[in-house]
């Protein structure tokens, strides 16, 4: 049986995303992303869409508006955030309650440490795409036409060793 695989943008689903496409089969569990918001205002108040990025910076995987803002509502509802409005922005601090939940939180199981370790795995797959893309983007810049023949070379052999990684896996 074939697989077949969907890397492109407008393939989205769940809360969870990657830059430009779905977090299929994810791992995480309802409740996660409360420890996820929690975890990332240890480093001090952010913002919304900064804790987005904290947690996509850890995680390799980006939580939607639609999941962060109402679980940060629920959290400030339980007492376990702090809001306030700061230079026009909503401000989250994760509170004592809050940290009080981090602690008693159960150590993860193997399932949850290899779920964990594929994630960061995956993180490090994209954040070596988007390097990638931008070393194309300058070489294109360069308008240079023999080192541009190079690349289109390197990414051709990249492509094959890819799809002949992909063709041994399957």
């Amino acid at each position: 049986m074939r697989k077949h695989f969907h890397f492109g943008p407008g393939h989205h689903g769940g809360g969870w995303r990657r830059h430009h496409g779905s977090q299929r089969g994810h791992t995480r569990g309802r409740g996660d992303l409360k420890y996820e918001i929690l975890e990332s205002l240890l480093d001090g108040p952010r913002h919304g869409y900064d804790i987005m990025l904290a947690i996509e910076e850890r995680s390799g995987l980006r939580p939607s508006p639609g999941s962060i803002y109402p679980a940060l509502q629920m959290l400030e509802d339980g007492d376990f955030v702090h809001g306030s409005e700061r230079d026009g922005k909503r401000v989250y601090e994760i509170g004592e309650k809050g940290r009080e939940l981090l602690a008693q939180r159960e150590p993860e199981g193997e399932e949850a440490r290899d779920a964990e370790s594929f994630i960061d795995l995956h993180g490090e797959g994209i954040r070596q795409l988007h390097a990638l893309k931008e070393a194309a983007k300058q070489i294109v810049r360069s308008r240079d036409k023999d080192l541009y023949k190079k690349a289109i070379a390197v990414l051709d052999r990249a492509r094959r060793e890819l799809f002949e990684l992909l063709a041994d896996h399957i």
